[in-house]
């Protein structure tokens, strides 16, 4: 639990606004301390009480609990031996890599072990350029040190190519990580198993707390042997977590275009 309900005596309108600035502010300061668990159900914990009275979720929530979530789930893809989408996630990090100093030389050396195991050379030899700059070259891991010296001294640069998976909201093809269409500009919904941006035939959510998942990624990961969600922790049972057909979709997008508070 984020503690939020027992800080914040909330009520409809502004003081939930109010509450939502203050959950972003929390947040950020136990980020740059590298309390990431925390600092992610913190805004998991406000998102959900914005949600519940129908309040629009601010896009800096929305965001920065996506770049946590993201954050946690490369230990889950890891332990998976599932290494290509851990460096998927890896790269997203890295690309917004100011917002975690605590852990800024770990994290890039990561990115890098991850991207060169998974065929991702290009993407490993940027990461290594990063951590060869004189504020980080000091702190790498003396196991890592000299791998990482030859990568930037010999660049291999392929890359396999990335996936596309049809936009949820206009069908244009967009790369499968990418969490904002390049044509109709809508921020994506993202999958709380893989970070992927979501696909409307194959949605599914968290039974608990609703957040959208993609339904084969769901339920394998289910069937793998984790039991709880990624995202709110409590546990789901594989048989609880449903396809949701287009037309639902739609009529719960005619539902919510409802009028916000």
């Amino acid at each position: 639990s984020s503690g939020i309900n027992a800080e914040w005596p909330l009520r409809p309108g502004e003081q939930y606004r109010e509450a939502a600035r203050t959950a972003i502010i929390i947040a950020k300061e136990d980020q740059s301390a590298g309390s990431y668990r925390h600092a992610h159900d913190v805004l998991f914990g406000m998102y959900q009480e914005l949600a519940r009275e129908k309040i629009t979720v601010p896009n800096e929530m929305v965001q920065n609990l996506m770049l946590l979530h993201s954050y946690i789930l490369v230990k889950i893809h890891v332990k998976r031996n599932n290494h290509l989408n851990a460096a998927r996630l890896l790269i997203r990090v890295c690309k917004n890599i100011s917002k975690f100093p605590a852990h800024t030389v770990p994290i890039l050396t990561s990115a890098v072990i991850e991207c060169y195991r998974s065929g991702l050379k290009k993407s490993a030899f940027e990461n290594a350029s990063v951590l060869m700059r004189p504020e980080h070259r000091g702190n790498i891991d003396p196991k890592w040190k000299n791998k990482i010296e030859q990568m930037v001294r010999r660049p291999v640069k392929t890359e396999h190519e990335e996936v596309s998976t049809p936009c949820p909201f206009c069908k244009s093809e967009i790369v499968e990580m990418d969490l904002e269409c390049i044509e109709c500009k809508n921020n994506l919904p993202f999958c709380i198993v893989t970070g992927k941006h979501m696909v409307n035939n194959d949605w599914s959510e968290c039974p608990n707390c609703k957040f959208p998942a993609l339904y084969s990624e769901f339920k394998e990961y289910l069937l793998e042997g984790d039991a709880d969600c990624p995202i709110c922790g409590k546990p789901v049972k594989p048989a609880d977590v449903h396809l949701i057909t287009e037309s639902e979709l739609q009529q719960r997008d005619s539902e919510r275009s409802e009028p916000s508070k």
